[in-house]
């Protein structure tokens, strides 16, 4: 044999060897995971089974058993900021209509996924511009789950990719459909031997209150005790899951919500359906996550999955018109737009108080639930309390990727990240509370602004005087110590506004000084309607005083001219057919061209919460004329002293 064929024998042999060494070298690789993330619409921290509620959520409870919990989870105030932080890493007005974000789609594209959004949109443009390679779902913040159309009932929303909004089809349904997508999605990854990052945004159970009828039915009798008894009950299997602890103390409720032994027996029974409604719009969404996490096991993707559930907001305070309640049909396309009463928020939100729009924890807590398979250091069904912030899943999903934040963009500014990786926990779960971050910045128009650092948090809403809450002690913020602390008040106070000024693009209107006055939860709804600046007795007080007047200040002159027959009414919540007082006030009124109006109200009776309906146009302001005040989207209420003895 010459030389020539012993040259060309051994290059064979190492050639062989090459490909046997990268035949290793693959097959010991890792595969990419794939990443589910799944995002609910305004539900509440603890309507989940897992998280002590009395809903049907089998299938996120599997999640959740086989995963981990986060208790000390925290979102925005608002779905549409919420998904700012998420998207980009940033606090929402940081990222000025990502102005100076990157995306995280673009990011997890260039790291060799596949990317699809199924659901929600809510951000600016199309989600195609910033890095998903399919859309299904609508660009605004709400839908009729039935008919796909925006809230007028009319205007087409539902679209693929890029093209216009077509009309669903007989027998379409939101959570149905978007599900379906989502795993035509999944499947077209897996044909082209990608890994998958998708993005599942629910609309439910964000109202309208839509839901197959055999899923409200079903429910029927369930919520009968009412959002009181039901809130105490829940608290306890909490306790017992060792969600919280004897720390967490349920305080009382300011105005806004009725006391649910004092509302008539109709009333009652009719609350008690609406609630259904809204519980059968979770559990349908629990079916449609119960139907993909099977799909992923029949085609053997879901031990390399990444399932990551959590609600953008708190539990949605009460929309829709009181004169309608009773011809809500949420199995119905067409018909008024189905909702539920603010007393059920406070059961959705659990053990904490408030609702979506605020920075208190019944406005920003949220159940976050991630399943890592594979993920050895995370013991199945444990409960995580590390402090952690909905831009932190940004930096921690680059992680899991292998991609890291740009240092600079050709299209934009880019800042700074808001949020921090939480792989360091996930990696050792024993970490401190405050391993991934302290403080947490709040602010959304001027109707909430909030500030956590580390165990300190202040709040407010209509820019009312802060509240400050001490989390170790009271975790579920029911004492105010803003009077005993005015120290820590005034330091986190001047903190808020330097982050406000120096690291946001904040419009200035967010940013004004707080008001002297504490105004509670119905003063935004009130400004809906009528440019109100106060009002006596304040929104959600309670001991009011058996003898009181109405006040109302506003910023603009005041008109009653052509409002003729056309009235403003109070009512007690026991007694809704009838009004108290009412006035229907001519242009000889003396607050006439003023921007003060008083009536004089008859006594009262004690412990007794009354509310406020008017027409349209009762009032006008210049050639604008105010909105009717409903108790259901625009309420005013508050409640008079408990036992009070007559003169």
């Amino acid at each position: 044999m010459n030389i020539f064929a012993l040259i060309l024998i051994a290059l064979s042999a190492l050639s062989a060897l090459s490909v046997s060494l990268t035949c290793v070298a693959q097959a010991e690789s890792p595969k990419q995971p794939n990443i589910l993330l799944i995002v609910a619409d305004d539900m509440g921290y603890s309507d989940l089974g897992c998280f002590g509620g009395e809903i049907d959520t089998p299938s996120i409870d599997r999640l959740a058993n086989e995963g981990v919990r986060f208790t000390n989870f925290y979102v925005n105030p608002m779905c549409v900021v919420t998904r700012t932080s998420l998207l980009t890493g940033h606090e929402h007005s940081q990222s000025n209509d990502y102005q100076h974000s990157f995306p995280i789609a673009r990011l997890i594209k260039q790291a060799g996924y596949r990317t699809s959004i199924s659901g929600k949109w809510h951000q600016p443009k199309n989600p195609l511009d910033w890095g998903f390679d399919s859309f299904y779902g609508f660009l605004k913040g709400e839908i009729n789950g039935w008919k796909g159309t925006y809230s007028d009932g009319k205007t087409l929303a539902i679209q693929t990719d890029r093209n216009s909004p077509t009309a669903v089809p007989q027998g379409w349904y939101c959570s149905d459909a978007f599900t379906d997508h989502t795993i035509q999605q999944i499947d077209q990854s897996i044909e082209e031997g990608k890994p998958f990052f998708a993005y599942l945004p629910f609309n439910a159970p964000h109202g309208p209150l839509h839901a197959p009828k055999e899923n409200v039915e079903k429910y029927y009798g369930r919520f009968d005790e009412g959002w009181d008894a039901l809130r105490k009950k829940r608290m306890q299997r909490m306790l017992t899951m060792g969600l919280i602890d004897s720390r967490y103390q349920s305080n009382q409720p300011e105005a806004e919500v009725c006391v649910w032994d004092e509302l008539p027996a109709s009333v009652r029974q009719l609350e008690s359906r609406r609630f259904c409604a809204y519980a059968a719009m979770v559990d349908r969404m629990d079916q449609n996550i119960g139907r993909l996490i099977s799909h992923l096991e029949e085609k053997g993707e879901l031990a390399n999955t990444i399932v990551i559930f959590f609600s953008d907001n708190g539990g949605n305070y009460s929309h829709g018109s009181i004169h309608d309640y009773e011809r809500e049909v949420p199995w119905s396309a067409n018909g008024p737009r189905p909702a539920c009463a603010t007393g059920w928020a406070r059961l959705m939100n659990s053990p904490y108080s408030w609702y979506k729009t605020s920075s208190f924890r019944g406005g920003v807590s949220s159940p976050l639930i991630i399943r890592w398979p594979g993920k050895k250091t995370l013991s199945p069904g444990s409960i995580m309390k590390q402090l952690i912030h909905v831009s932190d899943l940004y930096p921690t999903l680059l992680e899991v990727v292998g991609e890291t934040y740009p240092a600079q963009d050709d299209e934009r500014s880019l800042k700074p990240l808001y949020g921090n990786s939480i792989l360091p926990v996930l990696n050792d779960p024993s970490q401190a509370k405050f391993a991934v971050r302290e403080e947490i910045f709040w602010g959304f128009k001027d109707t909430t602004k909030g500030l956590l650092n580390r165990d300190w948090k202040i709040s407010s809403i209509n820019d009312s005087p802060w509240k400050l809450f001490n989390l170790e002690s009271d975790p579920a913020e029911s004492v105010d110590l803003a009077n005993d602390h005015p120290t820590k008040v005034f330091e986190m106070n001047q903190r808020w506004y330097q982050f406000a000024n120096e690291q946001t693009e904040m419009d200035n209107g967010w940013k004004r000084p707080l008001r002297d006055d504490w105004q509670g939860w119905g003063l935004h709804r009130l400004q809906m309607t009528m440019p109100v600046t106060s009002i006596s007795p304040a929104c959600s007080a309670l001991d009011v005083p058996l003898n009181t007047s109405l006040d109302i200040s506003f910023s603009e002159p005041i008109s009653f001219a052509n409002t003729n027959g056309k009235t403003i009414r109070l009512y007690s919540v026991d007694q809704p057919a009838k009004p108290v007082w009412q006035s229907d006030p001519a242009e000889t009124h003396p607050a006439n061209r003023t921007r003060k109006l008083s009536f004089a109200l008859p006594k009262l009776k004690p412990g007794t919460t009354y509310y406020l309906l008017s027409d349209n146009g009762w009032i006008h302001f210049g050639r604008r004329s105010a909105g009717g005040l409903n108790d259901g989207a625009y309420f005013y209420r508050f409640r008079t002293v408990e036992n009070a003895r007559a003169p």
